[in-house]
């Protein structure tokens, strides 16, 4: 039985190991078997609940935003310590799977000095340096795929280097998780005054939960409500958020179980307000928004910032999109004017457009699919 060691950074339960559950998941369901080099945390059980091995790493730890030299430094320290730690692993390994740059010098390494073969998961629109490494990747004949989870992050790679037309630059599209498998369309609105919306997701600057603030000063009747917490980001931003508050936003904090907690605060609009990094003004952040897919799938309205990735799948699945802060007001009470059969009609569409190309088993077998051509 061939053995694939995956490397991931966080130990966490966001997006990025969101994936890697069903990218383990589907490791195992094609034969291989699976080890999991993660720092501790949520993830960890999850892992280990599929059938996979896990090894518990330190976190690597870099500062929040812009890096900087000391960050470079530990960079490569952390990755060089971790290879020499389990280089006995990564020398039995088949394939190492990289799921979140931290790692990927442990697998370039691995690559270079026991000549195993690796694969690099992009989760983000990276910027320049990190351009870099996946390049020099690609620059490795041991490399079998650069695997993005959306279009839109391909066409970002190839505006920036020609050299990212290669056959190895896998997209494998993001899907919903096993939560999202059999949740009938449930009609949130009809006979039912708008009253709870929602941001749902890890709790920083970029992801723009800051835009309730005035939502729920504009509009006291409405309940507004915050589902994450700070996870590996600053906990400034969500403590300052906690503080400016009025008394009609409702922080739930980290959500296990998302399909349970919607039902039960009857949420019907989820927005995804994402904003370009501060320190990066000229990229889109937004690679692929699982986000905007669960609420979907969950019935509810879901209205997306016209951002990056967001664009495409807004598209996709008939969403609502704006550019500016200002315009939510505006579009809020559209909908309150508006509630009710139409609103349904109209959430009932996008319901059945996410489930026919983002269900769980499209996802897996994608998967599947994938590691089945690489297997070689």
């Amino acid at each position: 039985m061939k053995h694939i060691v995956f490397l991931e950074q966080y130990g966490s339960l966001g997006g990025g190991q969101q994936v890697l559950l069903e990218l383990v998941r589907a490791a195992l369901h094609t034969g291989f078997r699976a080890t999991v080099l993660i720092p501790k945390g949520p993830c960890v059980d999850r892992l280990r609940a599929l059938g996979a091995q896990t090894i518990v790493v330190p976190e690597c730890r870099l500062s929040q935003g812009k890096k900087n030299f000391a960050d470079i430094f530990r960079f490569a320290w952390y990755g060089c310590r971790t290879f020499l730690r389990h280089i006995s692993l990564l020398r039995h390994a088949d394939l190492i799977y990289v799921n979140g740059n931290r790692l990927s010098p442990v697998a370039m390494l691995a690559q270079l000095m026991l000549g195993r073969k690796a694969a690099y998961h992009i989760h983000l629109n990276h910027g320049g340096l990190e351009r870099k490494l996946f390049l020099l990747a690609l620059r490795l004949r041991s490399t079998r795929a650069l695997v993005l989870p959306s279009e839109f992050i391909r066409r970002e790679l190839l505006a920036a280097d020609v050299r990212f037309d290669d056959p190895r630059v896998q997209v494998v599209p993001n899907g919903l998780d096993a939560r999202f498998s059999d949740i009938p369309f449930q009609d949130r609105f009809t006979g039912r005054p708008l009253q709870h919306i929602g941001i749902v997701g890890r709790v920083s600057p970029e992801k723009g939960q800051d835009v309730l603030i005035p939502l729920a000063k504009h509009f006291p009747q409405l309940q507004f409500h915050v589902l994450g917490d700070a996870a590996f980001s600053s906990e400034d931003y969500y403590e300052r958020l906690k503080r400016e508050a009025p008394g009609n936003i409702y922080f739930h904090g980290w959500v296990d179980d998302l399909p349970a907690k919607v039902d039960e605060i009857g949420l019907q609009v989820c927005l995804v307000p994402s904003r370009c990094p501060p320190e990066s003004p000229e990229r889109s952040f937004e690679s692929f928004s699982l986000v905007s897919a669960e609420m979907t799938a969950l019935s509810c309205l879901v209205l997306v910032r016209k951002l990056g990735a967001l664009e495409d799948v807004a598209q996709k699945l008939d969403l609502g999109m704006f550019e500016k802060d200002e315009e939510l007001p505006a579009l809020l009470k559209d909908n309150i004017a508006q509630y009710g059969v139409l609103t349904a009609t109209s959430i009932k569409k996008s319901y059945d457009a996410c489930m026919q190309s983002c269900s769980h088993t499209n996802l897996q077998q994608r998967l599947r699919n994938f590691f089945s051509s690489i297997e070689g």
